[in-house]
Order: structure tokens, then sequence, then C-alpha cells
């Protein structure tokens, strides 16, 4: 049997919603600043962020592609582009454990998202290889760190509760065919940087008796990204709302993100899991490319 995280996307999106055929959401449709001023929203859609397959600058004038070449969800044939190295950022722990679930007791929209890793060397799927990710809340604070600062609206109280957790930080290895899935929740934001998951990709290191990786040789540091519509409309439940709107930074507003604006834009491919209730979260996959020869 085909396992379902090699299978195309709209194979996919198929199996999750049998009576239609996948939606694919119109970047024009989904310009933020015209939802927001129409009333529009995409709650009821699937959100289809396809990687590789538009510039970052052209995003909302060109509807994306679901060709397995863009490195959604590809075979063992198909060869994923090399993905572009991002800064780890001033947030990284070095404490994760290896855990499939991430939640811990953070609020917010679930989220499971499913990674593949293709070595662009072999051209094959990379397994037995330690997939780390980390990200901020549903209000912009980051687990394990004291320098949080997400807000206008922040608290010396969050920010210290945020200081004594590991929440939204995990390690998986990758299976057979390159892929793990975690359980988490949909990101929050935090002042001055788009909607984002921070990823690594090490090999050749160990699980420990207290279940972090060691002592891997990282690969690949990169960084994950969403399609502001969709983020529009998660923004909009409880664990999100009531957050300073003008404070929010866009994909196409973000520095970091702008530098790459020439490399395929690395959202994740987000289908709703009930089309009826956003509250139920959203399935998630990505694929990226590396080269576990490199140093």
């Amino acid at each position: 049997m085909t396992d379902p995280r090699m299978t195309p996307l709209a194979e996919i999106v198929r199996r999750h919603r049998p009576d239609r055929e996948p939606l694919v959401a119109s970047p024009t449709a989904l310009s933020r600043r015209r939802a927001l001023a129409t009333g529009a929203t995409t709650a009821t859609a699937l959100g289809l962020a396809a990687v590789g397959a538009r510039r970052l600058a052209g995003a909302r004038d060109a509807a994306p592609s679901l060709s397995p070449a863009s490195g959604i969800a590809g075979t063992t044939t198909e060869c994923a582009t090399l993905t572009p190295e991002f800064t780890a950022g001033p947030f990284y722990v070095d404490e994760a454990l290896v855990r499939r679930d991430i939640t811990d007791d953070r609020e917010g929209l679930p989220l499971a998202l499913t990674i593949n890793v293709v070595d662009t060397a072999a051209c094959a799927p990379l397994a037995d290889a330690a997939i780390e990710i980390w990200h901020c809340d549903a209000r912009g604070y980051y687990s394990g760190v004291s320098g949080n600062s997400p807000g206008s609206d922040a608290s010396a109280e969050e920010i210290a509760a945020a200081a004594e957790s590991m929440s939204l930080r995990g390690v998986q290895i990758t299976d057979a065919v390159g892929a793990v899935t975690f359980d988490t929740i949909y990101p929050g934001w935090y002042r001055g940087r788009t909607i984002h998951i921070h990823l690594q990709v090490m090999v050749a290191g160990e699980i420990d008796a207290e279940k972090t990786y060691e002592n891997g040789t990282t690969v690949h540091t990169g960084q994950l990204f969403f399609d502001d519509a969709i983020s529009d409309d998660v923004f909009l439940t409880d664990a999100y709302a009531n957050r300073p709107e003008d404070e929010r930074t866009l994909n196409d507003e973000d520095g970091i993100l702008g530098d790459h604006d020439d490399d395929p834009p690395f959202l994740v491919a987000l289908t709703q899991v009930d089309p009826e209730d956003i509250a139920a979260g959203f399935t998630g996959i990505v694929t990226i490319g590396v080269d576990p020869g490199a140093r």
C-alpha cells in the first residue's frame, strides 16, 4: 500500500473530502487586506499553499501548482530541490524531547504537521534523520526563554510562564519514507516576524536516556511559513484573538523571508479537518530537500 504521506497532495485532499474536488485557495481572493475589508472568509475552504510553485512576491498573482515536481509530497522517484537555509533565530533551546505531541498545555487550533525529507543527492527519502521543530504559541511566546517580546500586549506574568515551559518544541526521527508527523498547534505571531515554524535536520546522532537527541550533525536549518489569508481566519478564534493587529507582519513584509523572494515560498499545504468548523484544526504537509553530506 502506498504511504499516504508520499502520495500526491491532490489525492490526499480527495481522501479528506471525497465529495468534491480539492479546492485551491485563489491568491487574489486571499489577499488579507481585501478579505478584512470585505468581510470575506476562507474558513470553509481548503487552504492549499503549494511549496515551490510560485515566488513569494507574486504569491497573490498566480494560482499555485499542485505538480509533484513542486515538492509537496513527492514519491521516491521524484527529486526535491535543495531547500535554502534560514536563520535558527534567537529562541532555539537545545533541550527538546523526542516526541510526536509537542502541544503540552498550549491552547490553539490543532495542527498535525507532516514533514517529508528528501535526500537531494540520492534523490530518495531520507530515513533515520532527526527533525527538530520549535515555534511560538498562539499569543506569540516561545517556551524556555525569557526574552519574549511578542507585542505591546505582552505581560510580565506570561513572559515568566513561557520561560518555565518547554512546549511547542520537539524532535522526531524520520521513518523509512523520510517522514515525521508532529501534533502541535497553529503558530501565532510576534512583532517583527511573519507566522513561521523553525526546523532543523540532523543526522548521525543518538537518543539519550533523557529522550533528547544528542551528538547529531545539523545538515539543514530552515523555516516553514503559512498562507496569510488562512492565518487571518485562525486569528479570529479565541486563543489568538484580541491582539494588536497593526503589529502583525505579513509574509511579503517579513525581512527574513524577503531575503528569499527568488526562492520557492516554503508554505505548509493545509487541509481543514472539518470544512465546516475551523476549531477542529488542520493537517499540514511539506517536503524539504536536504543534502545529508553537508557540514
